[in-house]
């Protein structure tokens, strides 16, 4: 087998992703910025316009760039963003030429510090996220579960535009897909600039990367703009803030139960992700981390928020327009980056709008009206395309009513005959505050310290702390007794929560920050939240060593292997002939090809998803309808295709597959049926491409078996 550098590969592209993002999103944002002289931007200092221009960036960017793809193509908005990219290159020159003369100008005060933070949040990045190889053996991390199903998204959204198509499943005519792709619309801008150096994967670790930096900036910009303090404490709370952001909960607590449970033989599994102990509370490094769009669309709704905060400073009912518009498209564009976060946000929006109505706050109630009708109108067009066609729920209502679930009440004996319904009440309800104090940790007491200290005080709790307060309890309530219902997992739940941390994260940086003044935190406190801290800080080492570790730990014997990853202990060297052969998919075939592997897997065909940047007719036995498609479609389709994959009787023929559907590739592993029945297809017939694991047969815009294809794949 031919040698390759798929780890040296994926540095190098995510590294180039990284430096392409910013001409999408960090640029316009400056543009616009200056353009419509948001929070007086024109009058402000270098350091917060380069600051800013990313959450306004992150927050008006994706609904503009939907609506240029909808309304025109792709490489229409990738032409605006250029012309944008231009106007800024003529702004800095104007800001150059305007200087000369002058002294240069300094940098601003803590920028080392910002610097050290930003190059290891890149290092963290690529540990997290890049595959590791030795030699032939290669192993994806095991966020690749959920990198693969957005990876193949992004790729979808290049190959066929806005609104895209769903990769996961082909019927005629083609399904469109049904999910939050905002935020991955970004990514599919920067693979489509270099698609050979930077894959829809790579693609998307570069924008992980970046929602992580726009989380620093939407901090820095909260407490100038929200939470604002005398300017020598800025820098201070700042750095604890970006400190903070990199703890979890107590975590690690029940995770280390977990391991001697099966350290000593007492459990037969072993959790692939510390916050697989429980329903998630994912706190911020793991949520940018496994799910950055969740994280973009609460830096596009905090800061159509403080839009909107700041317009109620101004004076001229003109203010409100001008920033009632740019707010509600910020708002847009969380709605289409994460569904979840925004039906929270949403939902704090219209009680703080209640709250604004009954203060007699009219200007904010009119600043709230303009962005809530603004926001509806622009995001009408996306809610129209998700409803269009068939749904594959079939589960009824896609929110129901419940008690947030807590790992631990499986040790709590019940009566055989108690209703479901009463123990989520009894039992769930009454863990409630041991299940939020494992999960919350030091963020839980700093909720607790808050809280007193407003109970304590003898004036009314201000703005700020009255709007902190309304998006904490919506949060709460909402991911404590309401759940989603289109998939399995509670999405609503573990994404919805981050309104909540968020709000916790700003009092932590003032309640840390204070600490040793007086009246603040007693010494006995102080030693507790340090422990909460501490413990914290290592689950967030446990969580990154396991997450990056776990597939090898499993290919050595020392962990099970999880069965979406391999059946066997030989997982690294699978994957790297896999993806030696989808790496000559990439390479071979139109961006338009359909790639089929055998769709009865576990799960998903994980390595597929992620490597191939190519569309499959029938992902999954269900065809993963849930993300577009009818249901009633699908079962044909993989009828036809288990036919070719059969566990006891004779295969079809690869020739009546590729008559009978719109394939290009077919794949052959050797984990399939066929692969062990010598008087099969995947024997008889000339691959295009094959390996120790994997074959790959060409089915149409190829003769199957060409010398000149052949040639090109032994190489």
């Amino acid at each position: 087998m031919p040698e390759y550098h798929f780890m040296a590969a994926d540095v190098r592209g995510s590294l180039l992703a990284v430096l392409i993002f910013p001409l999408f999103l960090w640029a316009p944002g400056y543009v616009l910025g200056f353009a419509c002289n948001l929070f007086e931007f024109r009058k402000r200092t270098p350091a917060f316009r380069a600051v800013v221009s990313l959450p306004l960036a992150m927050a008006l960017c994706p609904i503009l760039t939907y609506y240029t793809a909808r309304l025109g193509s792709l490489p229409i908005a990738r032409g605006l963003y250029l012309a944008a990219d231009l106007a800024l290159a003529a702004l800095l020159a104007f800001y150059a030429r305007q200087s000369w003369g002058r002294p240069a100008p300094r940098l601003p005060e803590g920028w080392a510090f910002f610097a050290v933070a930003i190059a290891v949040w890149l290092s963290i990045t690529l540990l997290y996220l890049v595959d590791f190889q030795w030699g032939d053996r290669l192993y994806y991390p095991t966020t690749a579960y959920d990198y693969s199903l957005r990876a193949s998204l992004v790729h979808s959204i290049t190959a066929t535009g806005v609104p895209p198509q769903s990769p996961l499943f082909l019927p005629n005519p083609p399904a469109l897909l049904r999910y939050h792709y905002f935020w991955l619309m970004m990514c599919s801008l920067v693979n489509q600039v270099a698609p050979a150096w930077v894959s829809a994967r790579q693609a998307e670790i570069g924008g992980a990367f970046w929602c992580g930096v726009g989380l620093i900036a939407l901090l820095a910009a909260c407490l100038r703009v929200f939470l604002a303090v005398p300017r020598a404490a800025m820098l201070p709370r700042l750095r604890a803030g970006v400190l903070l952001m990199g703890i979890t909960g107590l975590d690690i607590l029940p995770g280390t139960f977990v391991a001697v449970l099966y350290a000593r033989g007492k459990m037969d599994f072993y959790l692939p992700s510390l916050e697989c102990w429980n329903e998630y509370v994912d706190w911020f490094l793991h949520s940018t981390i496994w799910a950055p769009h969740a994280i973009a669309a609460l830096i596009a709704a905090v800061t159509g928020f403080l839009l909107a905060w700041h317009a109620a400073s101004r004076t001229g009912w003109r203010e409100v327009v001008r920033y009632g518009l740019p707010a509600g498209a910020a708002l847009a564009s969380a709605a289409g980056t994460s569904i979840w976060v925004m039906f929270v946000f949403g939902a704090f929006l219209c009680l703080w709008t209640a709250i604004c109505i009954a203060r007699r706050w009219r200007r904010e109630v009119a600043v709230l009206l303009t962005a809530g009708i603004a926001s509806c109108a622009l995001v009408a067009p996306y809610l129209y395309d998700l409803a269009r066609g068939p749904s594959a729920a079939g589960t009824g209502f896609p929110i129901l009513w419940t008690v947030r679930a807590f790992s631990m009440t499986a040790l709590v004996p019940f009566s055989p005959g108690m209703p479901p319904w009463l123990r989520l009440i009894l039992v769930n309800g009454s863990l409630l505050p041991i299940n939020y104090l494992l999960e919350f940790g030091f963020f839980f007491l700093v909720g607790l310290v808050k809280w007193r200290q407003l109970r304590a005080s003898a004036k009314a709790p201000s703005r700020q702390d009255t709007a902190c307060l309304a998006m904490l309890a919506t949060s709460a309530f909402i991911c404590t007794f309401l759940r989603s219902n289109v998939i399995g997992n509670n999405d609503l739940g573990w994404r919805g929560f981050l309104p909540a941390q968020f709000v916790l994260l700003l009092w932590a940086v003032d309640i840390w920050s204070a600490r040793h003044r007086p009246n603040v935190l007693s010494p006995s406190r102080q030693r507790f939240l340090a422990l909460c801290l501490a413990l914290g800080a290592l689950g967030t080492v446990y969580e990154i060593s396991i997450t990056r570790l776990y597939p090898i730990l499993a290919d050595r014997g020392i962990l099970p292997e999880l069965q979406w990853m391999a059946p066997d202990r030989q997982f690294g060297r699978r994957n790297y002939a896999t993806r030696a052969a989808y790496e000559w998919v990439r390479a071979s075939t139109p961006q338009t090809a359909v790639v089929q592997y055998n769709p009865d897997v576990e799960g998903q065909e994980t390595a597929a998803m992620l490597y191939s940047d190519r569309r499959a007719a029938a992902a999954s036995l269900d065809c993963i309808t849930v993300f577009g498609g009818d249901p009633k479609v699908c079962a044909p389709i993989v009828a036809r295709l288990r036919s070719l994959y059969p566990a006891r009787q004779a295969p079809g023929t690869l020739e009546e597959a590729c008559r009978d559907l719109p394939l290009d590739v077919v794949v052959a592993k050797d984990t399939d049926p066929a692969w062990r029945n010598p008087a099969s297809w995947v024997w008889k017939e000339r691959p295009v491409f094959s390996d120790a694991y994997v074959r790959l047969f060409a089915c149409r815009g190829a003769s199957r078996g060409g010398p000149e294809i052949a040639d090109q794949a032994t190489r």
